[in-house]
């Protein structure tokens, strides 16, 4: 039996990471470290760790051995990663916290095991590294990246193109290394050789072992070992982004590749992930500006990143702290050219996204119902995100009540601080939560979270959340008929190659249509829909900042988007004009034909193609024309991207170019192509 009851809380910046921190405590879980991303403001990392000792939370927080002495100093808007307890995140999730931090997102508990804290800190300036004019660095941040495949070696086998490798999973303990890292194992492109060289007989490389010594694939480890797949995600994207016939590019593209962990990989929702994003770049911007031109050692060599994932949930209007840290990190600065590629999503056909316009208190069509389905056999949380619209007076503008499936309908919640209902069962375990919280600036807008317990547990049957349709009903209280309240769902099914834990909820209206007339997929909106469950706006939350270009996919063979590439249009942030973007810049080949999905490229070992799709394998191809462009002096960034989009997709008609909020600009011509045409 369910039942609700009001509580006021803590006015907390993050009601999913409160949540979460809750549900781990109550697990039994031990004290442990978490990965957090802190936006701060006016404040160093020194202020940061005095402001901690003075609440008492000395020993709380640790700061990843990449921040040297001057980065430690510096006071600006910054996002760093640190490594904290429960104890310090629930302090500075408290809005106006002594703490200083204004923004934070929750990562997922780091293992004492991958962590080095006695790892030397890094100085401030890094030893040159010289390469020939008309060079440019490619980074990939991914997972499973098996980086000895040959299309990232060199004419000699024994010689490897990837300057770095970061991997963040790896044990420590098993080299000290020439890059000491405070997670995981980072090489050095001559470690890197030296294990080619030793695994290397007649030619051929003894692939297992290479990798189990580099810490890669060790099953004596925990983790999953993505690489031991026939199919790596990372293998594939950076094949795409970077990988070359030995002898084409050897010294003039240099690949700095960083291997997220695969638990963060393996939560799709994001919110564990971010922080590992964070700490990425930070490693990739810091190594690429070593690399400088032989016959100009002042000039630094261009930067192209891609980071091909993607999730559902955040403001959708470039102020996110996600967001805002892309747009910092990759920024315009004199001599340092830096650009990054994303994807644009794959949710097209999610149903995670709803468009809610009410009419006028007391008029009909003053309330909405969401219909949330939880599937069975979920092992992860699950969470809906209400984002207010801009208003000078945030308060009482909705109200929403949450009836769970088979349970109660909840008292309302509405934009108030300190509203709150939590839901629980007859053993007083807390299964669910309605809860207000108002986002800080740059965001500045009202977020209304509901959170709901995995649906199945292996350890206490009697604290989960009921499977099936939750309904959510949305009351307007002062909102007018323009007014937008922005819904998402976020992200957590579990992806290919991992084992079954997430399985992704969604909305299940009526008035979706799903199909058309001969059963097919409908990939837009049907024209004249009135319902609010909507596929535009399902853009990545990641996606939806100024800097990156951002890359839809479709069919090769047809030229029609890929059925699940999402669109734009986003929400204009708070006291802006226009939004930071309609859509994607650009469209990429993301499937060679309607029955041949995906593309070729690496797979896991060498001499292996493998073929994946999704918006994940067309940023990658972007990034790869990014690099062509800055190799030649020429612009690589999202313009620039947008501009080839329109000028190649003429060539696609027909069908027609499909609308602005799904394809940018246009298609862009193939850029690169692994084995035969699968096409013709």
């Amino acid at each position: 039996m369910l039942n609700w009851y009001k509580d006021t809380p803590a006015d907390v910046i993050d009601p999913i990471m409160a949540f979460r921190l809750e549900i781990v405590a109550r697990s039994g879980v031990t004290e442990q470290w978490w990965s957090a991303i802190l936006e701060l403001e006016d404040l160093s990392l020194k202020d940061l760790l005095e402001n901690a000792r003075n609440a008492g939370l000395e020993g709380t927080v640790i700061i990843p051995n990449l921040y040297s002495d001057e980065d430690r100093d510096r006071e600006e808007i910054q996002y760093p990663t640190v490594y904290a307890t429960s104890a310090f995140l629930n302090a500075a999730n408290i809005r106006d916290n002594p703490l200083g931090v204004k923004r934070l997102l929750c990562g997922t508990i780091v293992p004492d095991a991958v962590l080095d804290f006695g790892a030397g800190r890094w100085p401030a300036a890094l030893p040159n590294i010289l390469v020939p004019d008309g060079s440019v660095v490619t980074a990939v941040i991914d997972n499973g990246i098996a980086f000895a495949h040959e299309l990232f070696r060199k004419t000699d086998p024994t010689k490897s193109r990837v300057a770095f490798a970061w991997i963040m999973d790896a044990d420590p303990s098993a080299s000290a290394g020439t890059v000491p890292v405070s997670q995981g194992r980072a090489l050095a492109n001559d470690e890197i050789d030296m294990l080619l060289a030793n695994n290397t007989a007649a030619g051929l490389l003894d692939e297992d072992t290479f990798y189990h010594q580099a810490g890669l694939i060790d099953f004596a480890w925990p983790g999953v070992k993505q690489a031991a797949l026939r199919v790596s995600h990372g293998t594939h994207v950076m094949g795409l982004a970077a990988g070359s016939e030995p002898g084409t590019v050897d010294d003039t593209n240099p690949i700095i590749c960083v291997q997220l962990p695969t638990d963060v990989t393996m939560d799709v929702s994001g919110a564990d992930l971010l922080p590992s994003l964070a700490l990425a770049t930070v490693f990739i911007k810091k190594m690429a500006k070593r690399f400088r031109y032989q016959s100009d050692p002042g000039k630094r060599v261009p930067l192209v990143v891609n980071f091909s994932y993607g999730n559902f949930a955040g403001p959708h209007d470039g102020t996110g702290i996600v967001e805002k840290m892309l747009d910092r990190k990759f920024r315009p600065l004199p001599n340092r050219e830096r650009q990054l590629a994303l994807p644009a999503g794959n949710g097209n056909l999610a149903r995670s996204h709803a468009r809610v316009r009410l009419e006028p208190p007391g008029d009909e069509g003053d309330e909405v119902e969401l219909h949330w389905r939880l599937p069975p056999d979920d092992l992860t949380a699950s969470y809906v995100e209400i984002w207010m619209p801009c208003v000078e007076d945030p308060d009482n503008l909705v109200e929403v009540t949450v009836e769970p499936a088979g349970g109660p309908e909840s008292d309302p919640v509405t934009t108030t601080a300190g509203s709150m209902q939590v839901l629980e069962t007859d053993q007083n375990l807390v299964v669910g939560r309605l809860w207000y919280a108002f986002q800080p600036s740059p965001t500045d807008r009202g977020l209304i979270t509901v959170s709901a317990a995995p649906t199945f547990s292996h350890d206490n049957p009697a604290d989960v959340a009921p499977s099936g349709v939750w309904k959510i009903r949305i009351r307007n209280l002062n909102l007018t008929p323009v007014d937008s309240v922005e819904v998402w769902v976020r992200r957590d099914e579990t992806l290919p190659g991992f084992p079954r834990f997430g399985r992704q909820s969604y909305f299940d209206n009526d008035c979706y249509d799903r199909f058309n007339a001969f059963g097919a997929p409908l990939p837009i909106d049907p024209p004249g829909s009135t319902c609010v469950v909507r596929r535009a706006g399902t853009l990545s939350g990641f996606a939806c900042g100024e800097r990156p270009a951002v890359l839809a996919g479709f069919v090769e063979s047809s030229g029609e988007l890929a059925i699940y590439s999402a669109a734009g249009p986003i929400t204009t942030a708070c006291g802006a004009s226009h939004p930071t973007r309609t859509g994607p810049d650009a469209a990429a080949v993301s499937d060679d034909t309607r029955v041949l999905h995906g593309i070729l490229s690496a797979g896991s070992r060498n001499g292996s193609l493998v073929a994946l799709n999704g918006t994940s394998v067309a940023a990658p191809q972007a990034a790869r024309w990014m690099a062509g462009r800055l190799a030649g002096g020429l612009s690589g960034n999202r313009v620039a991207v947008n501009a080839k989009g329109a000028a190649d997709d003429p060539g696609f008609v027909p069908p027609p170019k499909p609308a602005l909020p799904r394809v940018g600009g246009g298609r862009m011509d193939r850029i690169v192509r692994f084995g035969p045409n699968r096409k013709a």
